[in-house]
């Protein structure tokens, strides 16, 4: 990277510095200036303070500025990054600046209807609690912002501006910034976050600063100030993605009981694969995260420059992934890029002639990677799959591959390396990406280690760092990793959640409840809209910016990857998978069911209600293999989706219902009113249960005779009531009567009947 584009990317990351420490002492200043005047204490780069003081039309015009400077880049992306192209009003003038306002709900503005919540004041933290929008307006305070700028103070002290420095900086706005509102214009919507627009800020400018070096322009001034209007009509952007296929088919195809143990191995693998290639391409462009606009789920989206070098990089990055999928894994991998070229105006939503739409851009990125999915291969790579020939010999215990077995250990070197790598994904925070071949290979000559803080303090590292759910603003350079990585167990020896030791009623007891494990699969319903047209729907369009994409992204990711870690804490489960949409749960059956309805009205709560989850849930004897788990909780899974979405199925497809009615009709009330019930009838009373559900089971519904059987039993069952326990028993009659209206009820409380039966049940 050289010195100048460096330099641009400094500058134009924390071109909106000033605007912290102006809301932390009130200075009646612009904020340009005093954000100068605070980074001086820390460079004497006048590239990067040219930026800082230089980047609106007011000061730019007073200013005398070289026709080279970077100040010009800066200025641009930013009007870009607003979705504007006039004349910004500072904020320290206008009397309609509130410079204590609180950030607004990012699904304030998603979907058809208006709503008002508000992000509570605070730095980013493993918290959840201080995350969660609340509706009451409660403003920062001159304390707050003081505590942030104390501690960007002494991270930028730290430091030193240079390359290696760049994801440090990162870091720190992230952690300080991700819940300050970039705008503090209350006749405004103010729900994009400072962090969101000075990190698209700068992934704009260094895309700028790269498309205008490949034109060999360097009259800033004139190309970006003075003919400002022809630029947002250049073909400047790239909008590229990429998919990996086959992830799926990699995580679940495993089949024996001893391959639970590398299961969480083999997510993590395939997260780091997708961030490799990230870092692959962004290197090869000297560019850095800022540029990433969405990462999870074995996918990515970036803004590039339209330029040949960044054609080149993609197709390198692409071939040479797939090459490595290849050589490991034959043809079970494979990675599909994408892009669609665009004009400042159209990332503005500005339409032109021959502009295109906000919501084509991504449209076009989508259609790319299929057809590259349809026609993976080229005739070369075609002819050395085929050379290979079928294999034959001895397959690996786990993956059944062929290749690379370890002798005496009847495992492939990849299942080997996996299973002995999970203890360190679990107790370890830090690792390497480097071409220490000693490690896990990740991607063509990359391999991933596990590493000490003290190591990387002491400078001895020179991969790429990642840290694994720390919010780290030090000088180490990382990359953070947000996983949902809890575990009540620490061996992953996953059977054993369908032990009951702590079902006993007590010490001398046996344990109750049926013995097995529980897998629960979800999404998100309708992700693929929420980044096409999640904002398209108010005041015609307005909402519709990149900005509201990165922070509506990130929060959804920030939910799946760390949040979801303190909605299962205590409970008796383990997160295999979470990845930026899709979850995948293993544990005690009756906790996976509590952890679903408990997430689903966290994510509820999360988005508004603007977007909904579809779960299914399968219940395995402990010892069925994870492959067998997988593909029936999928098929429960997909059948939710196939009934409206925003749906649950349970153990069975017959089992289908709406979230809502399930959490309302069944979990907290028919079931809870069971459970009350018969925890106060004899043991002779709660054998009745059974007949009760053997005659619901067995029931025709276009049959009357079965209505009247269920009568006919209840009635019986109320002649042996004791006195003490009649009343309570002619409420219970007279519900099981009233549900046994419709199917729907009739199946919602069989539903209810038997996940009683499954806590109550003595399992030997």
């Amino acid at each position: 990277m050289d010195d100048k584009m460096n330099s641009l990317f400094y500058g134009s990351v924390l071109h909106d510095i000033g605007k912290i420490v102006q809301r932390s002492t009130n200075e009646r200043i612009t904020h340009s200036r005093i954000g100068v005047n605070y980074l001086k204490k820390f460079t004497d780069n006048i590239d990067i303070l040219h930026q800082i003081n230089y980047h609106h039309v007011k000061e730019i015009n007073g200013a005398k500025l070289e026709n080279d400077d970077l100040a010009f880049i800066t200025y641009i992306a930013d009007n870009i990054a607003d979705g504007i192209d006039g004349m910004e009003i500072e904020e320290d003038i206008k009397q309609q600046w509130n410079s204590k306002t609180n950030l607004e709900d990012i699904f304030n503005r998603f979907g058809e209807h208006p709503t008002r919540r508000y992000i509570v004041p605070s730095m980013l933290s493993k918290n959840a609690s201080k995350s969660f929008p609340i509706k009451d307006k409660v403003e920062f305070n001159d304390s707050e912002y003081t505590e942030i700028i104390s501690r960007i103070t002494n991270t930028l002290s730290d430091i030193s501006f240079t390359p290696d420095y760049q994801q440090s900086v990162l870091n720190l706005v992230e952690a300080t910034a991700s819940f300050i509102p970039s705008s503090t214009n209350i006749q405004e919507t103010v729900d994009v976050s400072l962090y969101d627009h000075m990190r698209l800020t700068a992934g704009i400018a260094c895309a700028i600063y790269l498309y205008l070096e490949e034109k060999q322009e360097y009259n800033y001034k004139d190309t970006l100030y003075d003919d400002s209007q022809n630029f947002y009509r250049q073909d400047a952007f790239k909008l590229v993605s990429f998919d990996i296929s086959g992830i799926q088919k990699f995580l679940y195809t495993i089949t024996t009981s001893g391959a639970h143990k590398q299961l969480r191995s083999r997510s993590f693998y395939l997260d780091m694969i997708s961030e490799t290639i990230v870092d692959s391409l962004l290197s090869k462009l000297d560019l850095s995260r800022a540029n990433v606009i969405y990462t999870g789920g074995g996918r990515a989206y970036f803004i590039l420059p339209n330029t040949k070098h960044a054609d080149k990089a993609i197709q390198e990055v692409e071939k040479e992934f797939n090459q490595f999928f290849i050589d490991k894994f034959n043809v079970q991998l494979y990675v599909s890029f994408g892009s669609s070229i665009f004009t400042a105006n159209d990332l503005m939503d500005k339409k032109d002639n021959n502009g295109k739409t906000y919501n084509r851009i991504f449209r076009e990125v989508s259609h790319q990677i299929s057809k590259h999915k349809l026609s993976r291969y080229d005739v070369n790579t075609i002819k050395q799959l085929n050379m290979g020939g079928k294999k034959v010999g001895r397959e690996c215990i786990i993956c059944h591959s062929v290749d690379s077995l370890i002798e005496g250990e009847n495992k492939c070197r990849l299942c080997f390396s996996l299973e002995n790598f999970s203890g360190d994904l679990q107790k370890e925070k830090y690792f390497v990406v480097d071409e220490e071949v000693s490690g896990l290979q990740i991607g063509p000559n990359m391999y991933i280690h596990k590493v000490s803080e003290e190591d990387i303090r002491s400078g001895k590292i020179n991969g790429k760092i990642y840290t694994k759910n720390e919010f780290v603003t030090g000088a180490d350079q990382s990359i953070r990793l947000m996983m949902g990585d809890y575990s009540y167990l620490h061996n992953n020896e996953f059977g054993k959640y369908s032990d009951r030791d702590w079902t006993k009623v007590d010490s001398s007891s046996s344990p109750v409840g049926i013995k097995r494990i529980a897998a629960l699969r979800c999404d998100v319903d309708d992700l693929g809209y929420g980044f096409i047209g999640g904002f398209k729907e108010q005041n015609s369009g307005k909402y519709n910016t990149f900005s509201r994409i990165a922070t509506f992204s990130r929060r959804m990711s920030i939910f799946f990857k760390t949040y979801i870690n303190s909605f299962a804490k205590d409970k008796r489960l383990t997160i295999i998978y979470s990845g930026g949409d899709d979850v995948f749960v293993l544990g005690a059956w009756d906790e996976v069911i509590e952890f679903a309805v408990d997430l689903r009205q966290k994510f509820i709560a999360w988005t508004d209600g603007k977007l909904t989850l579809s779960a299914g849930i399968g219940m395995f004897d402990s010892k069925t293999p994870i492959n067998v788990i997988a593909r029936e909780t999928g098929m429960l899974e997909d059948a939710a989706k196939d009934n409206d979405k925003n749906s649950i199925a349970l153990f069975d497809t017959k089992y289908i219902f709406n979230f809502d009615y399930f959490i309302d009709n069944i979990y907290n009330s028919k079931l809870s009113y069971i459970k009350k019930f018969f925890e106060n009838q004899s043991e002779q009373g709660k054998t009745f249960i059974y007949r009760l559900l053997y005659l619901i089971n067995n029931r025709d519904i276009k049959d009357k005779i079965s209505f009247a059987r269920i009568a006919y039993t209840l009635a019986k069952a109320e002649e042996n009531m004791s006195d003490n326990q009649l009343e309570d028993f002619k409420v219970f009659k007279s519900k099981m009567l009233d549900w046994f209206e419709d199917e729907k009820e009739i199946l919602s409380t069989e539903l209810a009947l038997m996940l009683y039966i499954y806590q109550i049940r003595k399992d030997r």
